[in-house]
């Protein structure tokens, strides 16, 4: 059964090959904000459908919702293979390519016929394009560099696409019987921007169980090596990941070895001889003598080497060490340091809770600050607001501020739209009397900075 991720991917595949076909903005912004929706959602979308209650999911309407339906059920939409049959899937990928919009990616394609990237990147090296309207010998050079950009960035993987990838892989490898523990490791541990493949270390006694499950996750697409206690697949969207199984009482030295970075673990090493130990991946080992010390958790190793725990998003030997042996270690933001939400949408515009009901929800999770930024008057297809409606807005949010007391403060806020000209969606005499404002861009993607 589909995952929040591929419905997500899905309606992100129809917005765009939508805009290419060039069908109405309120379409496509329908889908994208149900693809949003579906990434953000607090559960399945498929716990919905088994309740009944798709339309529940913000963003989700009728229409949304019996696709999703027909997605859960057979795995397929109709509409979307009819779709890709008059607009080529792969114009897609074209999108993130800087300088091309998707009226002109239909332009090429209907011209030329052209419906990869390989082939558009041909077509500008021999100076075909220049001869369509608005294209010249400077488009194609913006072309070829563009996808260029594109190459070098698509080498590695966002931290918000792979982190959420990686924690449903160990989401399904933790129910496996017995693992003890399974986390990231690399620099998808220590929150780097992007990552490289996925790293996975288990804990269990037995691997073959944990090799089975991973080679047969869902939407893999090859298994590239397969051993004994490690193993490589790649998913249908190229996205890499490798498991490592080690025994539980091993599992500390491993997880401190795999999150890195080199560096850091250059340090830990030179500690370790400081006191007379040799530290691998496996265990401490006494150099004089020998004996092995193993360590079921990094507080072990840490604590072997005589300092505290450093957590894995400062191990990038930019003096942690220093700071640990100094007990100064700076403290992390969690989300329970996160006092203020400042972008929430209620049912004043495409939200589908009161202001009560989010501000009394926020107040219980310790937010101290929210704003709600609806969304403003043009964006039509989320009920964006009038000033009119925008006034009756404020004058709840002033009962529910009296309500409410000081356990929250409520402020009246917009998500603006910057139209096409460049200019905002409301006059500068009613934006000065909000609280805060957002500047945000749905529409006319393609405006210069």
């Amino acid at each position: 059964m589909m995952n929040n991720r591929q419905l997500a991917d899905t309606f992100t595949l129809i917005a765009n090959l939508l805009e290419i076909k060039g069908e109405i903005i309120y379409k496509t912004l329908a889908y994208r904000k149900a693809s949003e929706s579906l990434m953000g959602l607090g559960r399945e979308a498929s716990e919905y459908w088994k309740e009944g209650k798709l339309e529940e999911i913000p963003g989700v309407g009728k229409a949304i919702a019996e696709k999703i339906d027909e997605l859960l059920t057979t795995g397929k939409l109709e509409f979307l293979e009819k779709l890709k049959k008059e607009v080529p899937e792969d114009l897609a990928t074209w999108l993130p390519v800087p300088t091309l919009g998707p009226k002109k990616i239909a332009m090429i394609w209907k011209t030329h016929g052209i419906t990869t990237l390989a082939e558009l990147e041909a077509a500008a090296k021999e100076g075909k394009l220049r001869d369509m309207p608005g294209m010249g010998a400077k488009s194609e050079t913006a072309i070829l560099e563009g996808i260029a950009s594109l190459s070098r960035r698509s080498a590695r993987i966002p931290l918000g696409t792979a982190y959420p990838l990686a924690m449903e892989i160990i989401g399904q490898l933790l129910n496996i019987k017995g693992v003890v523990d399974a986390q990231p490791a690399g620099s998808l541990r220590r929150m780097r921007s992007t990552v490289g493949d996925l790293d996975i270390l288990v804990a269990a006694k037995d691997s073959s169980a944990v090799m089975e499950a991973f080679v047969k996750l869902p939407r893999v697409n090859r298994v590239l090596g397969k051993g004994p206690t490690k193993s490589s697949i790649e998913f249908n969207d190229g996205v890499r990941a490798q498991v490592w199984v080690h025994p539980p009482e091993k599992f500390g030295t491993a997880l401190a070895y795999a999150t890195g970075s080199k560096d850091h673990n250059v340090r830990l090493r030179e500690i370790a001889l400081a006191k007379g130990l040799s530290l691998s991946e496996h265990s401490f080992t006494k150099v004089k003598g020998g004996g092995e010390i193993l360590c079921a958790t990094e507080e072990q190793v840490y604590e072997t080497l005589g300092l505290p725990w450093v957590p894995p998003e400062l191990r990038e030997d930019r003096g942690e060490i220093q700071a640990a042996k100094a007990n100064k270690l700076p403290k992390l933001i969690e989300v329970k340091n996160i006092k203020a939400d400042l972008q929430t949408h209620s049912n004043y515009s495409d939200g589908k809770l009161t202001m009560l009901e989010m501000a009394q929800a926020a107040a219980k999770r310790g937010i101290k600050v929210i704003a709600f930024t609806d969304h403003s008057v043009s964006l039509g297809v989320t009920n964006g607001l009038s000033i009119e409606r925008h006034k009756e807005q404020a004058a709840e949010i002033k009962k529910i501020q009296k309500k409410l007391g000081d356990t929250i403060t409520v402020l009246h806020a917009s998500e603006v739209e910057i139209k096409a000209d460049g200019t905002l969606d409301y006059p500068d005499e009613f934006l000065a009397s909000l609280d805060l404002v957002l500047a945000s861009l749905h529409t006319s993607l393609r405006q210069p900075r």
